[in-house]
Parts: structure tokens; sequence; C-alpha cells
């Protein structure tokens, strides 16, 4: 059994990852229902927009938790949903921050940024937060993700966004820090809203952006400590025996490698197994036979899961089951 699967102190959280088409649904489906029979309480979360779980578990799934069989509950979530929460909590911070900013429209701005390149990312990691925020509910939460370009955009966000908010904090500070020196000189500088009265604060503890930004900061500071702590954190690559699938992977494994998230397990899916080679056949084992051995030399230290090519689609409880001790270990 392969036990950085497995929950240790607190929950587990795997991210499987791979080009589209390798069967990375069916192996995160298979591998949350192995690890549900063992007695892990265990939730698989579609965030991919071109949602496939429920036909692959055969339920029908929307954005809350749905219980398919014990220890085991499955979501989609919606992309547009999402997009369209997470751009209202920004207006609501927004607005309270910049109130005193009356004459800017920002509806308009909120109009544009929904369209915005970047959006569907931020979207995305802030409903892995809100998930992993609850986290304790659960003994492991499985993550069936986007395409890999599109996921290790979201995965590369935490740190990324911790650099943007350091360096927003210390800007914002240096405001502060020149609003306190103009404060001596021409006293307090105050506005009336709407019949009332707001002071344009100079204080860390009173300033709203501040405290937005250090709350900001808070918050993805949360996520990445949980994505890159080897204790908390597994990413699963699931890949078929070509080369491109292999290409893919290895540009996952270096990026993944450069923001420090844990990568140790590859599932090598429909590896086709023939006790005789048909001549029209040949060619594609003899690939399929390089891209094995081209894995093991390449992820040395990185498990391989082989999983073989089904005579038929592995679809329903007891084909994933199957799927998923090969996966888990058993």
């Amino acid at each position: 059994m392969k036990e950085y699967l497995m929950p240790k102190e607190g929950f587990r959280v795997l991210f499987f990852i791979g080009k589209g088409g390798v069967g990375k649904t069916t192996s995160a489906a298979a591998t949350s229902i192995a690890l549900s029979k063992k007695g892990y309480k265990t939730l698989i979360v579609s965030i991919d927009p071109a949602h496939n779980l429920g036909d692959v578990l055969m339920v029908k799934l929307n954005d809350k938790p749905k219980e398919i069989i014990e220890n085991l509950y499955a979501m989609e979530l919606d992309m547009e949903k999402l997009i369209q929460s997470y751009l209202k909590h920004l207006e609501k911070n927004l607005k309270h921050m910049y109130k005193y900013l009356t004459v800017i429209n920002l509806e308009k701005y909120f109009e544009i940024l929904s369209f915005s390149p970047g959006i569907e990312e931020y979207a995305t990691l802030e409903a892995i937060r809100e998930i992993l925020m609850e986290g304790e509910k659960w003994d492991v939460i499985v993550f069936d993700t986007p395409p890999t370009g599109l996921t290790l955009r979201v995965l590369a966000l935490p740190r990324i966004s911790l650099i943007w908010a350091d360096k927003l904090i210390e800007i914002r500070r240096k405001i502060l820090e020149r609003r306190k020196a103009i404060e001596k000189i021409q006293g307090e500088r105050k506005f009336i809203i709407e019949g009332q009265e707001y002071k344009l604060p100079s204080d860390e503890e009173e300033d709203a952006v501040m405290k937005e930004l250090k709350k900001y900061r808070e918050e993805i500071e949360f996520v990445h400590k949980i994505i890159t702590n080897p204790e908390k954190t597994t990413v699963v690559a699931v890949m078929n025996p070509e080369m491109l699938p292999f290409y893919e992977t290895e540009r996952a494994y270096g990026s993944l490698n450069k923001f420090k998230i844990p990568f140790k397990l590859i599932v090598l899916n429909k590896i086709l197994e023939l006790e005789e080679v048909p001549p029209k056949l040949k060619v594609k084992i003899e690939a399929q036979k390089k891209v094995l051995e081209l894995t093991k030399s390449k992820f040395k230290g990185i498990d391989i899961a082989k999983v073989p090519m089904f005579e038929e689609e592995p679809r329903g409880l007891e084909w994933l089951e199957r799927i998923g001790g090969v996966i888990v270990g058993d």
C-alpha cells in the first residue's frame, strides 16, 4: 500500500493531473473508491470545467457533496458560478475598502474583470481554499483537475500571490506613512458620504485596505502550506504509454519541483498486455515499451502504478474498485 496516499495527521490531499483523455478522472475516482473502502472518509471534487466525474461514477453530481457509497462523497464545481461568486466577493470587499471613492463606477470594472485572463485560475484557487478550510471533515480530499496547463497555473498561484501580497503590503505601508506625515501638517482628512463621516485612515490597524491585504495573505499562505507539505499533499500524474503524455508529465514534474509541490506517483494507464502480439500491433507495443523504459529512467524515486487496458470501458463502482486497488497498491 502507498502510505503517501493515506492520511497521517489530519487530512490528505491528492491532485490528479494529466493531459486530456488519459484517464485522469477514472484514476481519481478509482483511487477515491479504494480509499473509502479502507475506511477513510473521502471527498472527490471535480474542478475540471469539462466534467465527467458523474459519468464515470454513473451518478448526477452538483456543487454539493453527494454520498456515493459508505465513506465516499463526490461533487462537481460549476466554473461559471465560481467566477461570479469570486467577483462578488471582490466587489463587496473593494466597495467596503474604497467607499470614499464614490466617483468610480466599480460595477463597470467588474463586468470587464469577468473576462480577464487569469480569473478562472483565481476562482479555482478560491474554491480549493474553501474546500481545504473544511478539510477536517474528511480523511482524504481528491481533486480531479483540468488539463495540465491550467492546473499547474492554479498550483503555482499561491507562491506567486504571496510575493505579490508582500509587495502590496510594503507599498500600502509606505502610503500610510506618507498620510501620517501629511496629517501632522494639515490635520486629519475627513469625508461625508451619504450623511456619514469617514476619516481617511493613516494607521495600519484602522486601514481597511491593509486589513484586507493581510487577510488575503493569510488565506493564500494557508493553501500554500498545505499543497507544499509532503505529509499533507501528493500530486498524482496520469499518463498513457505514449510520447506526448510522457513529455507533458515531464514538464509538469519540472514545474511542480520548482514550486516545491510534492509529486510521488505516476499512473501509467491503458497499457496493452497481450500474450500474442498481432503483426499490426508490434510497432505500438515497441513504442509502449520505450515509453515505459523512459518513464522509469526519468522519474527515479517516483512510484509507477501500471493499469492495463481493459476489454471494456471501466465505468461503475465494481470496475473502479478494481483499478483503485492497482493504484493504491493492494
